[in-house]
């Protein structure tokens, strides 16, 4: 047998490193440049706002509000203060870490892929998701979504790395810390580890000594989270508008989840074709897709928590499968171009046609879902008020000494309108007083400010006062306390008014101030 030349095993070896990185790195890459193309189109929504607002309080007011309301975010918002602190507040800034957590995730998927199946399924399966609407709209929005999505991805990897050795201990931690991480990036999240187990007992067996070390580490991972499951149950309250939304439809829990009810469907179906039940590898990923939805599904008479977006974790299972079915088909449509008489040529030897047709397919889901692209960097999350725009018209026609006021009952209603003004004219100087508020909601606890029951006493010495409300144009003074509404009505002149989506900018006028 012939020595092999140096040359040539460092080429092998620079391929064979190039071939385990790429489906890494490429579709970590792909997903940051995408989701950070034209993220700053769309302005924050209202859980975009409540982020800012936590994340900009002190110790105290903090504590505060987690003892009352979002203990279960303690670690999100924690970690966003920390990240603000280094890197400011501005729109990018709050949403980077979404972002790079789907790039990680996206990297993390091909990882997966490669680990399960094969370098091509994995780099298909990260690509795939890069191209997702819903990985452009979740990742360029200041919430823990994504984080909780990369965290499930990330627990699987090191789980199938601890069950290669499931007598090392070593193996097991870093397990026991994704399932903390999963548990503090978002409880919902939680419902994985349903999965993992299918993983563990199809590999290894539900008696084995693996199926026991997982138990053990599982358990240990779980413990610094069982104070936010405790928190959590004492607030479910705060989470009782899920119930009277109805029921999602299928429709619309694809739509939510992939961003796109089309591309959705394509998934899902590629998915289904991929299944195997006998096989471990395809069985855990169906099991990863299907059991969070059925445990969330299980728990709605003791907890309504059926939201799509808490279930975005399961995207990665869909992806995967679906990866393999388009490997699959691009193969088998390969193999027919020789027979049909053609060479490929020379740069598709190989598996170069089979890569041909999955790189076709990817584009066409890519022109599929481009107008969720669209959507999702030019309209407000959830259909929600445009306070960015609101702000934007206000600003060039601020003078020192304005007032602010808030009405209406859409959109979150005052509550969601002061926060978000609060943060789109935060850098405004001499911005406008808030001037209705008696106690505000940093120094209670709570997102909502205690509001004056004098209206003409607060209002006193006020000459100019923009209303920034939901209420129709016809009625500005609508859904707010009746004193208050009378006292504009009676007193003050609307001189300027102007509206954008879901909000209307008035400003009034009142020529002689009364005294308190």
């Amino acid at each position: 047998m012939t020595r092999p030349q140096p040359h040539a095993t460092g080429a092998t070896d620079s391929g064979s490193r190039l071939v385990r990185s790429l489906p890494v790195a490429l579709p970590a890459l792909v997903t940051l440049v995408t989701v950070l193309i034209g993220h700053e189109r769309r302005a924050l929504w209202r859980d975009e706002y409540a982020t800012w607002w936590a994340a900009s309080l002190d110790n105290h007011q903090l504590q505060l509000l987690l003892s009352k309301v979002d203990a279960v975010f303690a670690p999100f918002y924690v970690f966003t203060r920390a990240w603000v602190a280094l890197f400011g507040d501005g729109l990018t800034s709050l949403r980077l870490p979404s972002a790079l957590a789907m790039a990680a995730a996206a990297g993390l998927i091909g990882a997966l892929g490669r680990r399960l199946f094969s370098p091509g399924t994995g780099l298909v399966a990260g690509l795939l998701f890069a191209l997702l609407p819903s990985v452009s709209r979740y990742g360029a929005e200041a919430r823990p979504y994504a984080l909780a999505l990369a965290c499930t991805v990330a627990g699987a990897l090191l789980l199938l790395r601890a069950l290669d050795q499931p007598g090392s201990w070593r193996r097991w931690v870093p397990y026991a810390l994704a399932v903390t991480a999963i548990g503090w990036s978002h409880l919902v999240a939680l419902t994985v580890l349903a999965a993992y187990a299918v993983l563990v007992v199809s590999l290894a067996g539900a008696r084995s000594a693996a199926a026991r070390n997982w138990l053990l580490a599982t358990a240990a991972g779980g413990l610094p989270v069982a104070p936010l499951l405790w928190l959590g149950k004492r607030q479910t309250g705060q989470i009782g508008w899920i119930g009277d939304r109805g029921e999602e439809s299928i429709r619309e829990f694809l739509t939510s989840i992939f961003g796109s009810m089309w591309v959705g469907l394509a998934v899902v179906a590629l998915a289904v074709l991929s299944v195997r039940l006998g096989e471990p590898r395809r069985r855990f990923l169906l099991a990863w897709a299907l059991l969070p939805p059925a445990a969330v599904l299980a728990l709605t008479p003791v907890i309504n928590m059926m939201l799509s977006r808490y279930l975005l974790f399961t995207v990665p299972a869909w992806v995967l499968l679906a990866a393999c079915t388009l490997r699959q088909l691009s193969a088998r449509a390969a193999a027919l171009v020789p027979a049909a008489g053609a060479r490929p040529p020379r740069a598709l030897a190989g598996d170069g046609p089979a890569w041909a047709v999955s790189l076709a397919a990817l584009a066409l889901l890519a022109l599929v879902g481009l107008p969720g692209q669209v959507e999702a960097r030019t309209l407000p999350g959830g259909n929600q008020a445009d306070l960015r725009t609101a702000a934007e018209i206000m600003k060039p026609r601020l003078l020192p000494g304005d007032a602010i006021a808030y009405g209406g009952d859409a959109y979150g209603g005052p509550r969601t309108f002061r926060r978000g003004m609060t943060f789109e004219l935060r850098d405004v100087p001499g911005a406008p007083k808030d001037v209705f508020v008696a106690v505000r909601g940093q120094d209670r606890g709570s997102f909502e400010a205690v509001e004056c029951d004098d209206p003409a006493a607060c209002a006193a010495g006020v000459t100019r006062l923009w209303l920034v409300t939901s209420a129709p144009d016809r009625d500005l003074f609508a859904h707010m306390p009746v004193a208050r509404a009378e006292l504009l009505r009676d007193e003050f002149t609307t001189v300027f008014a102007q509206r954008t989506q879901g909000v209307a900018v008035a400003l009034l006028v009142r020529e002689q101030p009364t005294q308190p």
